[in-house]
């Protein structure tokens, strides 16, 4: 099996080829095709993969493809994972947020806004090529922020072999099933929302809902949110257990203070993490042992520092210690939701997981043709939303809202209106005001030109 990676001089796609290798996968991967438009760090992130696939004890042929058309030639899957305007791109989005008030996240409020605005053109594009040059493979797309591009890519009628992937759900599941002390495949999970916007319901385990259980216990509580996230009064009122990134809506203020009192932000830190990486690779050559540890030292501090400038914890030696003894051992992580939906697909074994696919009448207040992030049923046949009846009371008016953004923003960037995205911003539940939506928009325009030059 080949499998095309686009945005393969992304730091995260030595964990694909990692995964590849893991015991139980049922995939046989021959090629891995890296394409990137960044031909010289894809070449250095290919050394990594090389190096990984070799200590797995495994083969595997890393290409390193000259167009899109020679990387799609002959592929079963497609993953897409692309970051337009790069990492800097990222800090400025995150940055601009912050300087007006706001937190700065990469897929949540202003910062995911002008991603999406960026990417939405171009992945896109990738989209039709990928249909047109291989009508026959499956997209797995990581690109954030997932769930806006899978809104565009239903609008634009690319939809039908794209599923968006994101690992926060599972993330979720496996800290609540760890509360629970059950092994993750003993729950089964009642799950809801949008990408970056979803909560739990209810949890199953030997067919009984067991989160009242949970509520109740203040250990359960701690354990099932290791990044203290959420008051445990909060949660009892809201009688649902919300993913990590509802953070920035239920503490708003508290995101950006933490945020600035840290003095940087997290595509900050990850720019600095990035740096000596690549640095290091270059500098070991054709040292294998070198650039493995190297990638493992930079997986681990990623992994240490996550969420901590936004909960206001710290980045300390510890837990660069502790994660790099957990190194490539979680049930949950990018390569194994990504290698999980595909090997459902290819070898035609039925998995249920949290995607984001369109509604299809899974959520009933919603509509079919519209992105959902819902459990579905993923086999040779793609992924088939499961239902999920009417939205909690208590989360209807923040889905709405966040789901008009969505819309208004994928609508803003293909047919390129400036007032659309001022509208879009507007209907965002972190900005709303009409005057703090321009300002915002045109910051970004002058700071990604001529990325944003399509607003007109």
């Amino acid at each position: 099996m080949k499998l095309t990676i686009i945005g393969g001089a992304g730091v995260r796609v030595p964990l694909v080829t990692n995964g590849l290798f893991r015991e139980g996968t049922g995939i046989a991967v021959d090629e891995l095709s890296l394409f990137d438009t960044n031909r010289e760090r894809a070449a250095a992130i290919a050394r990594i993969s090389q190096a990984m696939a070799r200590r797995s004890g495994g083969k595997l042929r890393v290409s390193l493809p000259r167009s899109l058309d020679e990387a799609l030639e002959g592929c079963s899957f497609v993953v897409s994972s692309i970051r337009v305007g790069g990492i800097s791109g990222r800090v400025r989005d995150e940055q601009i947020a912050l300087e007006h008030g706001l937190p700065g996240q990469e897929t949540v409020g202003p910062g995911g806004f002008a991603l999406a605005l960026r990417t939405i053109p171009v992945l896109v594009g990738y989209g039709r090529r990928v249909a047109e040059r291989a009508p026959q493979a499956w997209m797995i797309n990581f690109t954030n922020p997932v769930g806006i591009m899978a809104e565009a890519f239903i609008r634009e009628g690319i939809a039908a072999r794209c599923i968006g992937v994101c690992d926060t759900p599972r993330e979720q599941f496996l800290h609540v099933a760890e509360a629970l002390e059950v092994p993750l495949e003993a729950a089964s999970f009642d799950y809801l929302g949008l990408n970056h916007l979803g909560w739990i319901r209810a949890v199953l385990v030997h067919g009984r809902d067991v989160l009242q259980d949970l509520m109740a216990s203040d250990e359960a509580l701690d354990r099932a949110y290791p990044l203290r996230l959420f008051s445990k009064s909060f949660l009892r009122t809201l009688r649902l257990l919300p993913t990590e990134y509802l953070f920035y809506y239920y503490s708003t203020h508290e995101a950006f203070r933490r945020t600035v009192a840290a003095g940087n932000t997290r595509g900050g830190l990850i720019r600095e993490l990035e740096g000596p990486l690549m640095q290091s690779v270059a500098e070991a050559r054709q040292d294998e042992r070198k650039i493995l540890a190297a990638y493992d030292l930079y997986l681990a501090r990623r992994n240490a520092s996550y969420m901590a400038i936004e909960t206001g914890g710290s980045f300390e030696a510890g837990r660069v210690d502790e994660a790099r003894a957990n190194l490539y051992q979680s049930a949950a992580g990018y390569e194994r939701i990504a290698l999980d939906v595909i090997g459902a697909i290819h070898n035609n074994q039925a998995r249920v997981m949290p995607v984001d696919v369109a509604n299809q009448g899974a959520i009933q207040d919603l509509d079919s043709a519209t992105a959902v992030e819902v459990p579905c049923a993923i086999s040779a046949n793609g992924a088939r939303p499961l239902a999920a009846g009417r939205l909690p009371d208590q989360i209807r008016d923040l889905l709405f809202r966040v789901k008009e953004f969505e819309r208004l923003t994928v609508k803003a960037a293909s047919v390129g209106s400036r007032s659309l995205a001022i509208e879009a911003l507007c209907a965002n539940p972190l900005v709303e005001r009409r005057q703090l939506a321009e300002k915002l928009v045109l910051e970004y325009q002058r700071a990604h030109a001529p990325l944003l030059d399509h607003l007109a």
